[in-house]
């Protein structure tokens, strides 16, 4: 005969939850008990965190604006991580604070590299704060690693950011030096220029041929040993000479072409030929130099100046990335000694063994129905059979019986009283007072 399908309303099941309350507290209280067992026999780990804050520096110098010559820091925060967790920064970290002194093989080397970078975090929050955690077993440890993660991450930042600018100025400088030495092989060039004109009129041993060729062997002498500086009035004798010479060369020329519009080139020849022929030279030979070496020499000072200044603003970033102005990076919240362990997270612990026991008591009460198959009631009775019920016979209690169970509801009560209130003394002991 087939067993028919009882429906069952909502308060049924109420009443099965409260008939079989047993098979729910007991493995509540099963599970709560583990739970705490479970929160002070587990390993605790503390966890040390810091926030950095990184500033760019304040441009202050008109020739430093747009010009990059230093690193920002929003490059660099692209590879925050890869810096912080490399290679190099965590073994600088493990032997900074010996952590690898039970270390016995390269494998175990290697497993505490891992462990350390799994263990520390980093993160980014918003554009300029960086946050750096550390979770361990050592309170102290944890701090001490937070700390000199920091430190190093700081000192490396700032290292390469004055590398970078140390490296500009080297460049530049070396620039120079090659700009330097052109301007002097420039003024080789032009003295031998002047030399090749001389020759064309004069003999090799003349006072301007003779002098022109000590002045072209001293300046490749300079050269060859790397002096470099060039002076701009090695033409003339000294600065004012050579202002003279410009304007009686300049009042020369003026004087030549008025005798040539007037015809009187005659008398203009005998100006010339009365003239010492030291001065006629120079004046020749200036007026040479200067058509000639104009375009080479132009550009190269061109370039030579705007290095110059390029090496002012490398210079003047370079005291400012040192001073108050350039990057600055402040510790908002600095790396402290946890004073309580973050895991066990206990009250997550407990909600979990309390949830997961009320759940096995759940399951407990559905089996216990599923496999009960006692009459509650005359309706349950009347719909499993076909017969007709013809009357029932309640259950006679007696007043020992009731006493008895008076009795036994007492002892019941107080042991579930006692059981609780220790086991939320213990709850609230771990959870709220526990280290």
């Amino acid at each position: 005969m087939d067993e028919p399908i009882v429906s069952k309303k909502p308060i049924d099941y109420v009443k099965m939850v409260f008939r079989r309350k047993w098979l729910i507290m007991v493995p509540v209280a099963i599970s709560v008990a583990v739970g705490v067992i479970a929160c002070n026999v587990l390993p605790k780990e503390y966890q040390s965190s810091t926030l950095i804050l990184v500033e760019e520096g304040r441009v202050i110098n008109p020739l430093i604006e747009g010009l990059a010559v230093s690193t920002s820091v929003a490059q660099r925060l692209a590879v925050l991580r890869e810096q912080i967790l490399g290679w190099d920064r965590v073994n600088q970290l493990i032997k900074k604070l010996n952590l690898a002194k039970d270390v016995k093989t390269q494998q175990d080397f290697e497993n505490l590299v891992k462990e350390l970078r799994k263990s520390i975090v980093v993160r980014l929050r918003g554009n300029n704060i960086i946050g750096i955690s550390y979770l361990g077993k050592d309170p102290a440890g944890a701090m001490n690693i937070v700390k000199t993660i920091t430190d190093i991450f700081i000192e490396e930042n700032l290292r390469q950011q004055n590398q970078e600018t140390d490296s500009a100025i080297t460049f530049i400088n070396d620039q120079l030096e090659v700009y330097q030495k052109k301007l002097k092989q420039a003024e080789i060039d032009a003295k031998q220029q002047k030399l090749n004109d001389l020759l064309i009129d004069s003999t090799p041993k003349h006072p301007m041929v003779q002098e022109l060729k000590k002045e072209i062997e001293v300046a490749a002498k300079e050269l060859e040993a790397g002096n470099y500086l060039v002076d701009a009035s090695t033409i003339a004798g000294s600065d004012q000479e050579l202002i003279n010479m410009k304007d009686e060369l300049k009042t020369l020329k003026q004087e030549i072409a008025a005798s040539t519009a007037s015809g009187d080139s005659g008398a203009n020849r005998t100006q010339v030929a009365t003239s010492s022929n030291d001065k006629l030279y120079k004046l020749l030979l200036l007026e040479k130099v200067e058509r000639v070496t104009a375009k080479d020499e132009g550009v190269t000072k061109t370039l030579y100046n705007e290095l110059l200044k390029r090496l002012e603003t490398a210079k003047l970033t370079q005291r400012l990335e040192a001073s108050k102005e350039g990057t600055r990076y402040t510790i908002l919240d600095p790396a402290r000694m946890p004073l309580k362990p973050v895991k066990p997270n206990k009250p997550m612990v407990l909600f979990m063994s309390l949830f997961f026991g009320f759940c096995c008591g759940l399951g407990l009460v559905f089996l216990a129905e599923v496999y009960d198959h006692s009459f509650l009631g005359v309706d349950e009775a009347r719909s499993y059979f076909d017969l007709p019920i013809l009357g029932a016979i309640s259950k006679i209690i007696t007043e020992s019986d009731v006493r008895e169970q008076r009795l036994r509801n007492i002892k019941v009560t107080s042991i579930s009283v006692l059981v609780a209130t220790v086991l939320m003394v213990i709850v609230i002991f771990n959870v709220f007072l526990g280290s």
